[in-house]
């Protein structure tokens, strides 16, 4: 192969799997500037399907998720990059 297509593997391959294995070592060894893992609380609703295009949404009790302080999903927990965005869940009942 030529010395293009080797870079390119490289690119490919090689540095994404070196930023996740150091996102992993960084939430194992630990960062003393902030925790391994945190909690947000999300809000969840039963989301009901009216007439003429309308929905009404019902809550459910809310729930606690844990989340890795990384970039990627480790141990299997979300971000809390990811969480922190998506603390209303609906539920679809129709």
């Amino acid at each position: 192969m030529s010395r293009e297509k080797w870079i390119l593997i490289l690119a490919i391959v090689v540095v994404p799997a070196i930023f996740y294995g150091l996102d992993a070592l960084s939430v194992v060894i630990g960062v003393p500037a902030r925790p391994r893992y945190s909690v947000y609380t999300i809000n969840r609703f039963y989301r009901v399907d009216e007439k003429f295009n309308k929905f009404s949404l019902n809550p459910l009790p809310a729930v606690d998720e844990r989340c890795v302080n990384a970039l990627f999903p480790h141990f299997g927990s979300n971000p809390c990059w990811y969480v922190s965005r998506h603390t209303m869940q609906s539920v679809e009942v129709n």
